[in-house]
């Protein structure tokens, strides 16, 4: 577990934030700052008409679909009241999720920020700290690590569900991703690890024992996305709220992303059809939802 409390958010700097040009675009500055800091946050980014049906199919997920799915990891630590739970693919089988990515604006969105002619969809990724899961703390990250990818223009677009203060917020190494270093995969449950992990790539730093890193953090209101470079740094802190602490997370990609035939496990598990090391990523499971 990392020690989050060595930092606390009054020491931290703010993600920049942004309100989009328009449904469909971030705008230059947004997209300027995304290059820079490697994170932004997008405010108002996805209304209540779309942020329902996400909650909509976050309930057909939990009644009927999470129940022996071997994407669903719940995580309760000895101590806590609730639960870290997360899941990722569910737009395979379950129709709601898939309206949100195929039929919203979240692809003209976020794709604007990315600035690519062609993007793909990687995968989604539910997030749900149920209240009181204080000692589930997120370890400090890279998504590169974990993803049987090569590229630079990959981006998670984490849309908040909950109205999120700074003291359970993400906390992101500001210009983290600019070094292109990719380091070793950490499991979010510490007491697990990866299947042969790439053991000459280094471990993560303790950022949060580190007083001149570059933290920043955001406090956010429902649906509003952070959206982060797949190597910039972060970590967050368990959920002491006695509310839920959710999120639903989008993953695109570019137009200079090609398979990695990595070994060991990866994150998602899918590794799409008969894709080859360094050949596109485009199939069924990583579709292109917007062509170059």
């Amino acid at each position: 577990m990392t020690r989050l409390e060595a930092r606390s958010p009054e020491t931290m700097g703010a993600v920049a934030a942004f309100v989009p040009e328009s449904l469909g675009i971030a705008g230059p500055a947004a997209t300027q700052a995304y290059r820079q800091d490697g994170v932004i946050c997008l405010r108002c980014a996805m209304g209540e008409d779309w942020l329902s049906v996400i909650e909509d199919a976050i309930e057909l997920f939990q009644t009927e679909q999470a129940e022996g799915d071997d994407h669903n990891v719940v995580v309760r630590r000895e101590g806590d009241d609730g639960a870290f739970q997360y899941s990722s693919m569910m737009w395979k089988h379950n129709p709601l999720f898939r309206k949100v990515i195929f039929e919203s604006h979240a692809a003209d969105l976020f794709g604007s920020v990315l600035g690519t002619r062609q993007l793909n969809f990687f995968y989604d990724f539910l997030l749900i700290k149920h209240p009181g899961c204080r000692s589930a703390s997120t370890p400090w990250h890279q998504d590169m690590s974990y993803y049987a990818l090569h590229g630079t223009q990959i981006i998670n677009c984490w849309i908040a569900l909950d109205d999120i203060p700074v003291e359970t917020a993400l906390r992101f190494i500001r210009g983290s991703h600019r070094s292109g270093e990719v380091f070793r995969s950490v499991h979010f449950d510490p007491d697990m690890t990866y299947g042969g992990p790439m053991e000459e790539r280094p471990l993560p730093p303790d950022f949060d024992r580190d007083c001149e890193a570059d933290i920043v953090t955001v406090a956010m209101n429902r649906g509003d996305a952070l959206v982060w470079n797949a190597r910039t740094f972060h970590s967050a802190p368990g959920n002491h709220l006695a509310r839920r602490r959710a999120a639903l997370s989008l993953n695109f990609a570019g137009d200079d992303v090609t398979y990695f035939d990595m070994p060991g496990e990866s994150d998602p598990p899918d590794r799409g059809e008969n894709l080859v090391e360094g050949g596109p990523i485009t199939c069924a499971t990583f579709p292109v939802l917007r062509p170059g």
